[in-house]
């Protein structure tokens, strides 16, 4: 069978017909997108409905307890197989992918965005008959249909998806690079079709002198440069390149495209730059300027930040642990290092996720812990620690709080028989906050030198380091990756550690073994409901939930969590 479609004349009757069908299947495409989120919006707000109103003639019900009668019998029952097939097939699906050392996502991204791409070509295709620039267009207009959800999914104070899902920016923000890779595939054939009909046509020279043409062409070669920065290749070399790219594509496509589009495809991207600008507009209004103190860690490449929060702001860090906030350094604080002219400029763009580590109510500081790295903003903040104003404060533009914590199960409640806690270096600032000394609780951190587990200490002799449910590991760089190599061991010699952190660490110094402290969290009982939380390097969180799925396999109900700032 032969290519079906042809360079066809049409009247205006026939190019008028195209155009409703161009229209026409544009919304499909987007009603197909958004209407299933309308659906969960509102089955949402009838549970929660329902829940008010049931949840007076529930009370003194009482959770059933571990090895119960009651778990028991729903494990043995006949639903209770299909629930542990269930559970084992969502896990699969949150399992990353790899192939040739390279990670492509989630399963689940995957088989939905697979899915979704065939359902898209399907509307691409369906109708055109052998019209190749009803082909053309309409790979065009499918793809415009997509942007406002695509920038729908990119929002952090605003975003409507992830509270429809229960979810937050972080969650969702996986889905938004998956549908990025798709209408990119879609306008990317939208131009390659339309290139080759100039070709064949002999008037790609002609065409290329029009406005219209020429932005549909700087369009998709921004779409081009925005893809490949975003390849963790990129982004590890130069975090600063991807995010520049990502935010000047992100605001010059949609009046590009306005113009170079007709009519029609104009509210697709209207509305994808309004939620946008609206997005960023809440959040400069949310954004504050806190002086802070900086010191360094000693023998260690750890910066601590202690920031003064107002007031007015204080209940919202302190009502969930285990959020995070993005601190900018303003050009008052730039000022005062006298640093290079494009070290001040690319601080500009420095745009840093940091967990929160404490907030002293007392005082209303917020504390954070930062590894110093390759990139201008952990050196920036290295070198303020470092120099002679490091009892001066300075100010410092906080925004947040984020995070999928807002989300969590009451992880102090009786919803979890044991809960397992996993850190790897700085990634207890997210996991210590949750940590509570009680027997179901065991956290494991580990630490690449003696210096690294001293921050939350604090100088003082009961610590957690005394808690017997917390284990100490030192690894050296086992866990590091290779943006993130250990500070040189002579820097330890350095460290006026007390005996108790000294003590500790001594019989550990070795990488945690996995495998063994997930099995004997999981061999207590067989209807133990299990809660396992790491934050961490990459290998860290894919060996502990290797581990953790052998159980899930056998049908054990787990929830899980892996922080990480993926972009």
């Amino acid at each position: 069978m032969g290519w079906p479609y042809q360079f066809v004349d049409l009247d205006e009757a026939e190019k008028h017909a195209r155009r409703l069908s161009l229209d026409r299947y544009a919304n499909y495409a987007q009603l197909s997108a958004l209407l299933p989120i309308a659906v969960v919006l509102l089955y949402r707000l009838g549970s929660w409905l329902a829940k008010r109103v049931s949840s007076q003639s529930e009370r003194g019900v009482y959770e059933a307890v571990p090895n119960s009668p009651a778990l028991k019998h729903r494990r043995q029952s006949v639903s209770g197989p299909w629930l542990g097939r269930a559970r084992s097939v969502a896990w699969s699906l949150g399992d990353d992918v790899m192939f040739l050392g390279i990670n492509w996502g989630r399963r689940g991204q995957l088989v939905v965005g697979v899915a979704w791409t065939l359902w898209l070509v399907f509307l691409c295709v369906v109708g055109t008959g052998n019209d190749y620039l009803h082909l053309t267009k309409r790979f065009g207009i499918v793809g415009l249909s997509q942007l406002p959800l695509q920038y729908l999914l990119a929002l952090k104070n605003i975003n409507p998806i992830a509270f429809a899902f229960g979810s937050s920016y972080e969650q969702v923000n996986r889905w938004h690079q998956t549908l990025g890779w798709i209408v990119y595939f879609l306008l990317l054939t939208h131009a390659c079709l339309y290139l080759n009909f100039y070709v064949q046509q002999s008037i790609l020279a002609e065409r290329l002198t029009h406005l219209v043409p020429l932005l549909g062409l700087a369009s998709i070669i921004g779409l081009s440069f925005m893809s490949i920065t975003v390849l963790k290749i990129i982004r590890r070399y130069s975090y600063r390149v991807f995010f520049i790219t990502h935010v000047m594509v992100a605001l010059l496509l949609p009046p590009a495209i306005f113009f170079h589009s007709h009519h029609s495809g104009r509210p697709y991207v209207v509305v994808a730059l309004g939620v946008f600008l609206l997005d960023l507009i809440k959040r400069n209004f949310d954004t504050f300027t806190a002086p802070a103190t900086l010191e360094l860690i000693p023998g260690t490449s750890l910066i601590k930040i202690a920031a003064s929060i107002p007031p007015n702001k204080l209940s919202r860090f302190r009502k969930y642990p285990g959020m995070h906030v993005y601190l900018t350094i303003p050009a008052a604080a730039r000022r005062v290092s006298n640093m290079a002219p494009m070290a001040f400029l690319l601080l500009e763009f420095a745009f840093n996720p940091f967990t929160i580590a404490s907030v002293n109510e007392e005082s209303g500081d917020l504390t954070l812990v930062a590894r110093k790295q390759k990139g201008p903003m952990t050196r920036a903040l290295a070198r303020f620690a470092d120099n002679e104003l490091t009892a001066t404060k300075l100010p410092l533009n906080i925004e947040g709080p984020y995070g999928c914590a807002t989300q969590f199960p009451n992880l102090a409640g009786p919803a979890f028989d044991r809960i397992l806690l996993v850190a790897g270096g700085v990634g207890a600032t997210f996991i210590l906050p949750l940590y509570r000394p009680v027997a179901r609780v065991q956290m494991v951190w580990a630490v690449r030198g003696p210096g690294d587990a001293t921050w939350p200490v604090s100088g003082t002799a009961g610590s957690i380091l005394d808690d017997e449910n917390i284990h100490l590991f030192l690894t050296g760089d086992v866990f590091a990756d290779t943006d993130e190599a250990a500070s040189p061991s002579d820097e330890d010699e350095g460290i006026e550690l007390n005996d108790n952190v000294q003590a500790n660490l001594e019989h550990t110094r070795k990488r945690p073994d996995l495998q063994r402290i997930v099995d004997d969290l999981f061999r207590h009982g067989v209807e133990d409901r299990v809660a396992v939380l790491v934050c961490g390097p990459e290998e860290m969180a894919r060996e502990l939930r290797a581990a953790v799925g052998v159980w899930v396999k056998k049908g054990r109900n787990v929830w899980w969590h892996n922080e990480t700032f993926a972009w």
